[in-house]
């Protein structure tokens, strides 16, 4: 039942997403405009960073070890692990966490993919080492380019699902710790530019929102609460005293 729902949600959160920017509006440039001036100070310092960070092979290695934790596969599967610990556990929230979990992983791996197409960046330890966008011309496609890193998208989609369903901090900042350190892996393992794990992390985290928004019950149920106060809600005018006011009845039962 719950695989079936997965697979149509997943259909409905692509269209959702990929059509996102359509729907955005002026109060979207709050986030949007940080987001674009960071990621071009990201562009701007990519070659000077990975300069800095050099090459080490034991390094790579740790780093790559790492990073293992949060590939597309092993998010995916964390995600789903949550869901059957949940079942297991016949805890619906866990189950529900995870499943959503899984879904945004997916659902984030699909837009960087598409992404990583049209960008076609070298990674820094190909070419010239300065991350060239579409280097050898449109003959040659990539399918695993640099930007912008699964891995950061991964995690953080999982991360930012997990933190919305419990939004403590001593489940976010685990949560979000786990993604900041693979990505930063991404980054001391010469996989990644420091503009690629930025932008990655911030598809995992709108993909994630994305899901929460439109899949968690409890957000869900949040949406439906507020839509039935508003529709309860009664103008009052009192001629004799005139006073102006308001009726609002609160359900107490769902």
């Amino acid at each position: 039942m719950h695989l079936v729902r997965c697979v149509e949600d997943l259909g409905e959160d692509d269209k959702g997403i990929f059509t996102s920017p359509l729907h955005m509006q002026p109060k979207d440039a709050y986030w949007l405009m940080p987001l674009s001036a960071a990621t071009g100070l990201a562009f701007a310092y990519d070659t000077n960073a990975e300069q800095a960070v050099g090459v080490n092979a034991n390094r790579t290695d740790a780093a790559n070890k790492i990073a293992d934790f949060g590939s597309f596969y092993a998010t995916g599967a964390e995600g789903a692990g949550l869901y059957f610990l949940g079942l297991a556990r016949k805890n619906p929230k866990l189950a529900e966490t995870g499943r959503l979990g899984a879904e945004a992983v997916i659902d984030s791996g699909t837009v960087t993919l598409a992404t990583k197409l049209v960008a076609n960046r070298q990674r820094p330890l190909e070419g010239n080492g300065q991350g060239n966008f579409w280097a050898g011309g449109a003959s040659h496609w990539e399918w695993d380019s640099s930007f912008p890193s699964d891995h950061a998208t991964a995690s953080m989609a999982l991360a930012r699902v997990i933190a919305g369903e419990y939004p403590h901090w001593y489940v976010m900042v685990p949560a979000y710790g786990f993604a900041e350190v693979i990505s930063i892996s991404r980054i001391m393992a010469n996989q990644h530019f420091p503009a690629d794990v930025l932008v990655g992390q911030a598809i995992g985290f709108l993909t994630g929102t994305y899901v929460l928004n439109h899949r968690a019950t409890s957000r869900l149920s949040k949406e439906s609460m507020t839509a039935r106060l508003l529709s309860s809600l009664n103008p009052i005018a009192d001629a004799r005293t005139h006073t102006f006011g308001a009726s609002v009845e609160i359900p107490l039962h769902q």
